[in-house]
């Protein structure tokens, strides 16, 4: 990790793993969202509290036996603007779990726009989830023709893809992609192979509507990034 690096390290809250992001200042120190009294701002806690900080790096990997992971972007700002920015946020709260955490935050200070990939995974998730559910359930209810073939590319078994494409983005820093859109990328390729296979096992007629219901699926994920800006915009204003 070097000046200007944005960072994250694992926790978890209940069993289910987060990201806590900050900025590293070079001396040791790093700039980030935390709790007000020396731990991290994470979910689970009361954000009235959450207040951006310098602290030691020991605060964030709790005395070293966290591992640091720095995201690697294509472009970023010089290491001693991504210092500034970062120094001039210390003291401020607002911390919103959703529409301004500590990712948020970090990516603001060496990119200079505010960006959450947790949040974008989630939220596309969700979207897409939702939609593939909805669409294969309409499908059991229309088809008439080659039936068997079709339910079995519908079947709520697709929904494993968009679990096996979460988890490849979110576990893709492991495999080397430091890159938050090279992750994005890889999960999708995943999600998609993933969701062939299983209508695979329909046939023809299987694979094209387990493809389709994944398309379909990722075209309401990419919309309902529209919305969420939307309402961060509106929340930030």
């Amino acid at each position: 990790m070097a000046k200007g690096d944005h960072f994250f390290v694992w926790r978890t809250h209940l069993g289910v793993p987060f990201q806590h992001h900050g900025v590293d200042l070079g001396d040791g120190s790093v700039v980030h969202f935390t709790d007000g009294d020396g731990g991290v701002a994470g979910p689970g806690q009361g954000s009235a509290s959450f207040v951006i900080q310098r602290t030691p790096v020991q605060v964030v990997t709790r005395d070293w036996r966290d591992t640091i992971h720095v995201i690697r972007y294509q472009q970023s700002l010089d290491s001693d603007v991504v210092v500034q920015r970062a120094l001039s946020q210390v003291g401020r709260r607002g911390y919103h779990l959703i529409f301004d955490n500590c990712e948020h935050f970090a990516a603001w200070c060496v990119i200079g726009r505010e960006e959450s990939r947790q949040v974008d995974v989630a939220r596309e998730r969700v979207s897409a989830a939702s939609v593939k559910a909805m669409a294969a359930g309409s499908l059991s209810l229309a088809s008439r023709i080659g039936v068997k073939r079709a339910l079995r590319g519908a079947s709520p078994w697709i929904l494993v893809a968009d679990v096996v494409q979460w988890a490849t983005e979110a576990g893709g820093h492991h495999l080397g992609l430091t890159d938050p859109e090279q992750r994005r990328q890889a999960g999708r390729a995943v999600g998609g192979m993933t969701a062939i296979g299983i209508g695979a096992v329909g046939g023809p007629i299987g694979v094209a509507v387990a493809g389709s219901i994944w398309a379909i699926g990722e075209v309401a994920g990419e919309v309902s990034r529209g919305a969420y800006e939307k309402l961060r915009g509106g929340r930030m204003s």
